[in-house]
Formats: C-alpha cells, structure tokens, sequence
C-alpha cells in the first residue's frame, strides 16, 4: 500500500466506532458485516452531496423555474446519469441522526431501500440487513448512525485513492483481528505485490487510453485487482485505460469488492457466483489474470454441474474431487489471448499438490502435460511457509504466458524463495512471517535475470516428464528358477494343426479321433509345437499337452492344462530422458515384459533444491553428549539431588 497518502486519521475514527459500539454486543467475525456497508454509505453520501451541490450552482437558473418537485427530479435525474448512483429517500445519516432515535430502525430501513439497485444490493449481500433488529433492540442503532455522520468521508477530504486506501487498510485490519478466516478472502498484500511484479507489465509499452484488461476467477474483496492496477499507473502509464473483472462466489466477500472498487472509482465488473460452473466472464479474454484460488478444496458435490458448464475449459482433465483448485488454473488458461494477439500472463498461489499430486493419466498429470507441452509454464516461486493467515504449509506462485520470450521458450524456472522472509512482530493466526521490499526485489531480479544459481534452477520442459512402464515379472526361486503355475486353456479346432506336431501315422491317427464329432470324449496327448501361438503366446516350456475332449451335442469342446511362467505384475516410473530399455535392465532383476507404458508428468521442487547434510562426527556428537550429563548432575547437586 502507499504511505504518501496519510490515512490514519479516517481508518482510527471507523476502527474506534466498530469497537466502541458494537464491543461486547457482536462477534468481532460479524464487525464488517456492519461496518463494510456504513463505510461505503457514508463514503456515497459525501460523493452524493457534493455532486448535487455542484449540479444546483450549474443548473441553477433552470432549476429557479420550476417547482420544488421538479427541481429534485431533475437533480435525482442528473445526479444518476454523472455518479451512476442515487438516493431517492431523501434523507442522510447526518438527517437521520438529527430525527432522533425513537424512529430510527425505520428511518434507515427507509432510507437503505431508497438507494438505486446497485448500491441496494452491495448493501443486501453485505449482511447488515440482518444485524438491523440486534443494533435496535441493543439500542445502539442510532449511536452507530450518529457516529458514523460526523465522520468526513466526502470527495473533497477524501480521494478516491486515499478512500481505496481506507477501505483496503480496513479489509486488513479486520482480517488479521478475525485471523482464523483471513486467508479465505484475504492474500498478504506483499504476495500481491510479489505476484504484481511478476507479471512483468513493466516490460510492456503501455500507451495514453490504452486498453489493459486484468482479470482475478475468485476476487475476494478485489485486493489483488486493485493492486495490478496500482502497479500500471505508477509504474508504467497513469493514463492507461484499465478496467477490472472478477468473480467472487461469497456473498459478502462479494460485497466488499464491490464497495471496494465502487469507493475508488474504478471501472470494474465484478460478477457474483461459483466461477466454476458459473463463467461469469464467459467468452472474455484478458491482457493480465492472478488469482489466489482456494486449495485442498472439495468440489466433489458440484462436480455435475462443473462438468455440464465446462464449456471445453476442463475438457483437457479434471483432479481428483477431494481438490479443485488446478480447475482454477484450466479455467484462466481459457481467458487467454492468442499470442498473436499479444497473448496473456497468470500468476496464481497454488499449495504443494499440483506440482506432483496424480499418477501418470491422472487428470492432475495430464493438466500438467497440457501445460507444459504448449510451452506455458514460465517459473514457479516457492514461497515461504507460515505466511498467510489461514495456513502455514508451502505455497507456490506458478507464472504461466502464452507469450514467452525468446530466451524462455522451452525452458522452466524454479526460484526457491522458501528462505525469504522476516519474522512478524506479532503472530496474526497462522500468519508468522512476511516477505519485505527488499526481498520481493530480490526475487525479482532472480527472475528477470534468468540465470541458474543456489535459488534459481533452470529446467526443460522434459526435465518433468516421466515413463509409467507396466510390466509382467516372471517369477523365480531361490536358485534363480522359473516358478511355473498351470493355466487352463481353450483349444481351438481350426488351430490343432498349428499347436501339435504330427509327424506319425498314429499321430494322425488320434488327431482325427480327437476332432471327430461323433467318437468318443477322453484325453488325448501330442507332441507340443514349441514355435506354435499358443507356445509362444503363453511362454510356456512344455513339449507334451494333454486335450481334454468333451461333446454337447454337435459341439466339440476342446481344453488343455499347460505349465506357463507365474507373472507377477509391477510398474517402474522411468524419467522421459532415460532409455528404457537400459534403465529396466539395470534396475529390474527378474525377466520382464513390457504391457503398456503412459506418459506422465510432476515437478519434484523441493527434489532440485534438496542440499545433502552429512552426518556429524560422531565423536563430537559423543562429547556433545558428556557435557549435557555433566552439566545435569551438576544442576542435581545443587538440588541436593543425588543419583
């Protein structure tokens, strides 16, 4: 966040008046159902105001002709063709505050309706509808309305910037007081801005009135959408033409972005429901998509209707129910631009199980091949643990772009980031650490530098690639023999020929007998062709087979009792780059036959950045330990303590 933009009175005024008046009546988790929305009313009130001032001094002679009534429908009229917004109840918090207290509940539930249906339903999916009838009866409705009048929030002490700044330092507090469901809407704003940055929109040529598109599938209060444009007009081009779209399928998490973005002015569209069967950017494409979607989350009661909506976007594969969020990533892919058209970039914060969750065919696996064969996937950042609010374990940003330069095509880098952080001074849930300035510029430059080194490894794509072969062991004794197992086969009439070796009159003899559908049933044994299919087919080492005859009728029924290798089925998983047939050899020491083989792949992160630590001396570790005993019998005596 920028500190140029001093916002501390404003944020101390709201703070104090969510503790003062709502402290020991509501949960600290239902304060911004409350507060949110008294924010952004206070803050459209003062937008309101000023705008119909400014309208009465331009329209004032048209205005002086004509009735009072007309005079407001003109202005309610004009009002709402500038600001998009309007309030036709007639009343503000600072008139509702002066009509007293007896009637207030009604008084506000009136004057809440009389807002236009956008900012009517900010304020429904916010949740303080439903807190009306506690804050009256408790009788601080009227304190909470009167408090939050005398707090300026209007265009002219407060910017659009610098309001953005309070509400988002809001969204912050509140998160970190509430920790245990912080990181369900809300990113550290430093992953943000590690994520901003390395979206490389710097390395673009943004002109005046440029049109940037950025995109977030699951916005929460819209932190990360406006920090992406934060970046490109300080950055790069203040005059560029950026416009927001998201997706959020949390009511009030909803609402938060919408007040948020509607408070800065921004031009936004921010779509309500579950991105994943709801798409509710269907058909868009975006310049810069980031994203910090849900992860080791269940989409297994809505798999039906994510399949049915799918519209090609997952078609690719789906992970496993129990875990959803790489359905996130097919879905951004989708947004895409051709890279003739320029093409995309997305950032987006997965935990470790898209890198190497699912076997080869997985659906996991093969929306990694899908990635990864279409030269998408330019760096993974594994970041440090303990650093968001809700979890501690592992997190990784994965950049993918369809338009990779010249250099990287082809090519993967993974930068281990996992030791870049600085204690919090104080734990906020599971939040612990925090990535500061100077080490999300160092990551950085570890990026844009491209060069292999102790944090960066360079891959190629097939690096990740890897043979899942299915083979048939056959199986053998201690003395290294083959174990034989009998297997009952069917014989076929037209195939006897080929199976026996008839070399004799009497061979020829039986033969006929054995196919003669009128003669006798028995057992008739032969010389076995050791070149027949069925040899070969069966790997079996016999010379004699003994035919089973039995009749149904006209049916002649012929089976066979042969000895043939006990197989025991196994698979091995052989890096892509290996030759099979010289890594089976080496690795497998009972005879093998290869039955099928799938490609698959994974990308072991912490594998490659895996630093062996040898043992330590064991003599050292001996006197190591001679000292702690000394040391505690020492402790004993002077406890009077005698072993």
């Amino acid at each position: 966040m920028k500190r140029d933009t001093d916002i501390s009175q404003e944020v101390a005024l709201i703070w104090n008046t969510a503790n003062d008046v709502l402290r020991d009546i509501f949960q600290r988790t239902e304060y911004p159902d409350i507060i949110y929305p008294m924010v952004l009313i206070r803050r459209i009130e003062g937008v309101m105001i000023a705008k119909t001032e400014q309208l009465k001094k331009e329209l004032e002679s048209q205005l002086s002709k004509v009735d009072k009534k007309t005079q407001e429908q003109i202005l309610n009229g004009k009002v709402m063709q500038e600001i998009k917004f309007n309030n036709i109840s007639g009343k503000t918090l600072s008139i509702l505050a002066g009509e007293g207290e007896s009637s207030i509940k009604n008084n506000f539930i009136a004057y809440l309706n009389g807002y236009t249906d956008n900012i009517k339903i900010i304020i429904d999916r916010s949740g303080i509808r439903s807190h009306i009838n506690k804050l009256a009866e408790e009788k601080i409705l009227y304190t909470l309305i009167k408090d939050f009048s005398e707090i300026d929030l209007s265009p002219e002490k407060v910017s659009n910037i610098k309001m953005g700044y309070v509400f988002e330092e809001l969204v912050r507090k509140f998160s970190e007081a509430n920790n245990a469901e912080a990181g369900e809407h809300y990113t550290p704003r430093e992953v943000i801005d590690l994520m901003t940055h390395m979206l490389d929109m710097d390395e673009k040529a943004i002109k005046d009135g440029q049109l940037v598109t950025i995109y977030d599938p699951a916005c929460g209060s819209g932190g990360m959408l406006s920090a992406a444009k934060e970046f490109i007009e300080e950055k790069i081009n203040p005059n560029a033409k950026t416009v927001l779209y998201g997706q959020e399928v949390n009511d009030k998490t909803w609402a938060v972005a919408q007040a948020d973005l509607l408070l800065k002015g921004e031009t936004a569209y921010i779509t309500k429901g579950d991105t994943l069967y709801e798409d509710g950017a269907a058909g868009e494409q975006f310049d810069f998509m980031l994203s910090n979607p849900p992860y080791g989350k269940s989409w297994k009661k809505i798999q039906k209707k994510v399949l049915v909506n799918s519209n090609g976007r997952f078609d690719v594969g789906q992970p496993r129910s129990s875990d959803g969020q790489l359905l996130f990533t097919l879905h951004m892919i989708s947004k895409m631009k051709p890279a003739e058209l320029g093409g995309s970039t997305i950032a987006i914060v997965h935990n470790g199980s898209p890198l190497f969750s699912g076997d080869a065919g997985s659906g996991e696996s093969e929306i990694r091949r899908y990635i990864l064969e279409n030269d998408w996937l330019e760096t993974i950042v594994a970041l440090p643990t303990e650093l968001f609010y809700n979890t501690g374990i592992a997190t990784y940003i994965w950049l993918v772009r369809n338009n990779k330069s010249e250099k990287r095509k082809g090519k993967i880098q993974l930068i281990d980031a996992s030791s870049f952080w600085k204690p919090m001074k104080r734990s906020l849930g599971n939040k612990r650490r925090r990535i500061d300035e100077t080490q999300i510029n160092e990551i950085i430059k570890i990026h844009k530098s491209f060069e292999p080194g102790h944090y960066s490894k360079i891959f190629e794509l097939e690096d990740f690639a890897f043979r899942k072969v299915f083979l048939d062991l056959e199986e053998t004794d201690e003395n290294g023999n083959p174990i034989t197992e009998e297997k009952e086969v069917n014989i076929a009439q037209n195939k006897l020929v080929d199976i026996l070796l008839i070399k004799t009159t009497d061979d020829k003899k039986r033969l006929a007998e054995l196919k003669d559908k009128k003669g006798k049933e028995g057992e008739f044994t032969f010389n076995l062709n050791p070149e027949s299919e069925l040899a070969t087919k069966h790997k079996t080492a016999d010379t004699i087979i003994t035919i089973r005859k039995t009749l149904d009728g006209n049916k002649l029924g012929l089976k066979a009792t042969i000895n043939v290798p006990k197989i025991v089925k196994d698979t091995e998983y052989i890096p892509w780059r290996d030759d099979k047939e010289a890594f089976l050899k080496r690795e497998v020491e009972k005879k093998w036959e290869i039955t099928k083989e799938e490609k698959g792949y994974e990308i072991p992160f912490t594998k490659h950045f895996y630093v062996y630590q040898p043992l330590r001396d064991a003599a050292l570790v001996t006197s190591e330990i001679a000292e702690l005993e000394n040391s505690n019998t020492e402790i004993l005596n002077q406890l009077g303590i005698a072993l």
